[in-house]
């Protein structure tokens, strides 16, 4: 999730406390965002990386090549300029290849995330990337602020306790306690959000992709599920990653985590027992769910499967795009965006459009452009949620009035329902269990027969104008050719086909227990529901989306 929105009400209350505490202008942020040890931290990273130092075997794993560094090395010197990626479609697989890569690190973990939930996939997580320091590697943690709590700094100042980690939050919140003062103290700064999610294993591989840490993310919440995809990166294009954290991880703007809080006297110093989330000993319901996990690590054979050389990586050109950590102070020009290094890099489609996006807010000249295509001949089709299946119905208001002007150009519009069920079949993009609701997630498309971007950027003005973003662009023509076949009538057990009448009416078809069903109406929408959509596309908070 990237979209802002503020509670009306919860502004209101938080005014109201603001002026009746007096602490509008008691707090500013600290004058030194990073201390000595972070910075010598970093400092020895770069420096195992200045000298030719041997690697230590990994554990468990036989073989001519026992590292991770000179199994990739070896890859990437038959390929010195190309980069190779393998898809990681199921949130299982998601958790299991983080987890296992961590657990491969010999050197250092460089980790950048909007989102970190203190659930279990984010504290099982955190566990693996203290056991990874235990062992000698180096861990840097940068995460966004928005989404964080006051409990969860205090796992983050444990975590950042040990010699070899550090913990940085990027454009944090004065209030850490009383966060809704942050509304009425810190807007428009905290309205900018870096977006950005990335994990990087000894400078050699990276995962990269629309996935946060959470359960939701990672496929083990019980009642709400989102439909991701993540690319695992090896080769030249890792280097252009690496470097873009180290630019967010150094800005001024990226605080220490210790100086902005202090360790609760009340609560335990020590950072393992304090994660209460995966203590399942006594918890039934607690030791099935955290079973799910560990069966997906038993289930994944990607460390022995890297080591061999067996990951079915495709060798390609590929460029990354990310937006300047300056976009967040509004220090660099909108020339440096991400949105137009892809204008630049892309150009303009001569056959085929595919957008597959969790939040699709195209805005009317985004529309305009988009009919242009369309009307010279472009196929265009366009995935992303159904009002029951979003979780921020703003963004449904943002895309919903513009459905009936680009269906009359012939552009093809696919909603994911809430209730699509998981596919086994690993080329699809929207898996999830059927028990849970369901939430498209991912942010990919494909232009022509070759060029794909995979990354963190939605088609909106959010991603474009006021969060930072980050993505690949492959070019790979049997990438393109797979995501544009995802859109076609072999979709419709998992989402609606948007259509409209000739009277301008809109219809939702769909397959119902094997039966082509068609609503006249937008399935799941109620009376209150349609008010509050159309009053909302009356309000000119397009930008904010």
């Amino acid at each position: 999730m990237s979209t802002l929105i503020i509670n009306p009400r919860k502004l209101s209350l938080t005014l109201v406390m603001a002026l009746g505490l007096g602490v509008t202008g008691c707090q500013i942020l600290p004058k030194q965002p990073h201390l000595f040890e972070s910075q010598q931290l970093s400092a020895r990273v770069s420096a195992l990386y200045q000298q030719d130092q041997p690697q230590r075997p990994i554990k468990g794993i036989t073989g001519a090549d026992t590292d991770l560094v000179s199994a990739i090395s070896s890859q990437n010197e038959i390929h010195p300029d190309l980069s190779g990626y393998h898809p990681i479609v199921t949130g299982a697989n998601a958790f299991a290849a983080r987890s296992i890569l961590t657990g491969m690190a010999t050197r250092n973990i460089d980790v950048q995330y909007y989102i970190w939930h203190d659930d279990q996939a984010g504290q099982l997580l955190l566990k693996d990337l203290w056991e990874a320091a235990e062992r000698g590697v180096i861990v840097r943690l940068l995460l966004d602020d928005f989404n964080n709590t006051a409990k969860f700094d205090q796992h983050l100042l444990r975590f950042a306790s040990h010699p070899n980690i550090a913990v940085r939050i990027i454009n944090p919140l004065m209030y850490r306690k009383f966060q809704a003062l942050n509304f009425v103290t810190g807007l428009p700064r905290i309205n900018r959000r870096m977006h950005n999610k990335s994990m990087t294993f000894d400078k050699q591989i990276t995962i990269i992709g629309g996935r946060n840490i959470g359960d939701e993310y990672l496929s083990n919440d019980q009642s709400s599920q989102f439909a991701d995809l993540d690319v695992l990166l090896i080769g030249k294009v890792v280097a252009d990653i690496d470097n873009s954290f180290a630019s967010y991880w150094s800005a001024p703007i990226s605080f220490d985590i210790e100086t902005l809080v202090t360790l609760d006297k009340n609560t335990t110093k020590d950072f393992l027992p304090a994660l209460d989330k995966i203590k399942g000993d006594t918890d039934n319901e607690l030791r099935s769910s955290l079973s799910m996990y560990k069966t997906a690590i038993e289930d994944s054979s990607i460390d022995t499967d890297l080591i061999n050389k067996r990951v079915p990586f495709r060798w390609t050109d590929m460029q990354f795009l990310g937006d300047d950590v300056g976009k967040l102070t509004k220090s660099v020009p909108a020339s440096t965006n991400l949105v137009q290094q892809l204008r630049t890099l892309l150009g303009r489609p001569t056959k085929q459009l595919t957008i597959i996006s969790s939040y699709f807010v195209p805005t009317k000249d985004g529309v305009d452009t988009l009919v242009k295509l369309a009307n010279a001949g472009i196929d265009i089709k366009i995935l992303t949620n159904s009002f029951d299946a979003t979780d921020v119905t703003a963004v449904h208001s943002g895309y919903s009035q513009w459905r009936p002007k680009m269906l009359r150009a012939g552009i093809k519009i696919y909603e994911l329902k809430s209730t699509a069920s998981e596919d086994k079949r690993e080329n699809k993009l929207w898996k999830a269990r059927s028990q849970s609701s369901t939430s498209l997630h991912a942010k990919t498309f494909a232009i022509d027969d070759h060029q794909v971007f995979i990354g963190s950027y939605n088609v909106d003005p959010r991603s474009a104008n006021i969060n930072t973003e980050m993505g690949v662009i492959i070019n790979d023509d049997e990438l393109a050719h797979q995501l544009h076949e995802a859109l076609s009538d072999d979709l419709l057990g998992q989402a609606y086909e948007v259509k409209i009448l000739d009277s301008g009416a809109l219809q939702w078809h769909t397959i119902e227990n094997g039966q082509e069903v068609i609503y006249g109406a937008e399935p799941k929408v109620d009376i209150t529901d349609h008010v509050w959509l159309t009053i909302m596309s009356w309000l000119p908070i397009d930008w904010l989306l």
